[in-house]
């Protein structure tokens, strides 16, 4: 059995969340949750902090550069013969005069600031993410 470990941002700016659409198809294969609402967050590479992972995880998918706070909500599930851990670290943008969101189009397809998740009304909604916003 095998562990992954996931380091996400919950980003907030001037009261405001930013969330970000995963695509249907990810590098050329079939996305988790696809056109799904999420946050910015990945895997934790052999060797990395998982602060760092958050950190750069912002970096390579909304162009953003973040200070982390405290972690607010973690979870794990097994998927086969992995168990997936997820951390989302509370964070906030690092120089507020740079909040322009610049997406890698791989991943993601839209960004929203969002005030709650009701402004994602009628939208798919990553599940951890309702435990997190509102």
């Amino acid at each position: 059995m095998g562990n992954k470990l996931i380091a996400h941002s919950l980003i907030k700016h001037q009261e405001k969340y930013l969330v970000i659409r995963r695509n249907k198809i990810k590098r050329g294969k079939k996305n988790v949750y696809p056109a799904y609402w999420d946050i910015p967050g990945g895997r934790v590479e052999d060797g990395e902090l998982p602060r760092d992972a958050a950190i750069r995880e912002c970096r390579e998918e909304v162009g953003l550069e973040v200070e982390l706070e405290n972690i607010i909500h973690e979870d794990s599930n097994l998927d086969g013969n992995i168990v997936f851990t997820r951390l989302v670290y509370a964070s906030h943008l690092l120089a507020v005069e740079k909040n322009d969101v610049i997406l890698d189009l791989e991943e993601h397809d839209q960004y929203k600031w969002i005030n709650s998740l009701s402004d994602l009304a009628g939208e798919s909604i990553v599940p951890y993410l309702r435990d997190l916003i509102d």
